[in-house]
């Protein structure tokens, strides 16, 4: 029998290949994980503003598809930086800024090398030069990593920054213009909702989950998984917990220093507002005097529900009170609320593994770990089992290539 953890979008995917007898462990009582939503105050949330992505992968669109149709949006983010509203990408907006500021930014990115760098702040500084570093960059990322960014590795974003083409650059800075770049030009959403998606997604396996199973150990050698309520023999284990979670419950443990895997927490803070005042669809937010580094509205119809998102640690514990003065502080100076009494209703979320830190121990550790947990017939995948940087496409086509391998061992 092959085991399957998780019933999130990954689980639910290898689950959908996998031939033969298999079960899957889910320690909630509904599949989805993270891809799934909520309740709570009688409204329906997401975790976060996550959506799909499928750029040069047409054949994950159609396979989902066929679940529920999907909509499609062209991105409208913007920077919020010195009171404006600045198209993103930031660098091919350019005169949005004033010119004081323009000027010598453009100069600096005109005489940049773009010659690499050892280090995610090396290479910013190389590619987009050291004043428009310290006006976005810096703020920013410090925000959403909380360490410094020397310590990084470059590269492993995957897109997500896009590295500065020198015409566009200029066509920027001359006039107002909408330009999209990026990993997410364009994103796409269930038409109906994503909840409804998921419920349809989980039906073809449905009745192979366990709910409520939650995995407490793992012996590779015996091939055995242990829950919360019994034991199970696996010939395949695929593995969907983070990495870090899953290296912590083998016995005899790996040897491979899993506390150097370095991850961040996610406080996520979802609210029903009274009237939707801005029509962007997501905002970064790189001034210091904001506690958050990223707001957005969801794209469900119904009611107007929005997201605030700020890095935590992992068990640091929440002023309520606090919490909610700093996102009436951020929605008022968004202009998305006129008044505090707009917010009818919040909720906090936390996500305890959101994003890997990508630091000099990933190239070392990660690929090992994936190897020898392979040769032991663990397949860990996903964006938090496989440790890396991805989209819910790239996870849902990555459950499947491991379930037909499986298939064909």
């Amino acid at each position: 029998m092959n085991i399957v953890i998780g019933a999130g979008i990954s689980g639910l995917s290898a689950g959908q290949v996998l031939e033969g007898e298999f079960v899957i462990l889910e320690k909630a009582a509904t599949p989805g994980g993270l891809a799934g939503q909520y309740r709570a105050g009688g409204f329906i949330f997401d975790h976060g503003g996550h959506y799909f992505h499928f750029q040069g992968k047409p054949g994950i669109r159609e396979h989902v598809e066929r679940f529920q149709r999907f909509r499609e949006f062209r991105r409208d983010s913007k920077v919020f930086l010195r009171g404006r509203f600045i198209p993103y990408s930031l660098q091919y907006h350019l005169a949005h800024l004033p010119a004081s500021l323009r000027g010598p930014i453009l100069a600096e990115m005109i005489a940049a090398s773009g010659a690499g760098g050892d280090n995610l702040e090396e290479f910013l500084l190389a590619s987009f030069g050291k004043r428009f570093y310290r006006l976005f960059f810096f703020p920013f990322l410090q925000k959403f990593y909380g360490r410094p960014l020397g310590q990084l590795l470059p590269g492993m974003d995957k897109g997500s920054i896009p590295v500065p083409r020198l015409e566009e650059v200029l066509a920027g800075s001359r006039q107002r213009r909408r330009f999209a770049e990026g990993y997410n030009p364009v994103f796409y959403y269930p038409a109906l909702s994503l909840q409804g998606f998921i419920e349809s997604y989980s039906l073809p396996v449905l009745d192979r989950i366990r709910f409520h199973e939650k995995v407490i150990g793992i012996e590779p050698q015996k091939q055995r998984v242990f829950t919360n309520s019994g034991a199970y023999r696996y010939e395949n284990l695929v593995s969907t917990m983070p990495l870090k979670e899953l290296l912590g419950i083998i016995s005899p443990p790996p040897p491979f220093p899993r506390q150097q895997l370095l991850h961040l927490s996610t406080l996520v803070v979802n609210a029903v507002l009274a009237r939707r005042r801005r029509r962007f669809h997501w905002l970064y937010l790189p001034e210091k005097s904001f506690p958050f580094y990223r707001v957005g509205y969801y794209p469900a119809a119904g009611a107007v529900t929005v997201y605030l998102e700020k890095t935590v640690a992992g068990s640091a514990a929440l002023d309520a009170s606090q919490l909610f003065r700093e996102v009436a502080y951020t929605l008022r100076r968004t202009g998305m609320i006129a008044r505090p009494s707009e917010i009818l209703f919040h909720d906090l979320k936390r996500i305890p593994v959101s994003y890997v830190v990508f630091d000099r121990n990933w190239p070392r550790l990660v690929p090992k770990v994936l190897a020898l947990l392979r040769r032991q017939r663990i397949h860990s995948i996903g964006r938090y089992g496989s440790w890396d940087y991805s989209s819910m496409a790239d996870d849902i086509l990555m459950a499947r290539e491991t379930a037909g391998r499986i298939n064909r061992t």
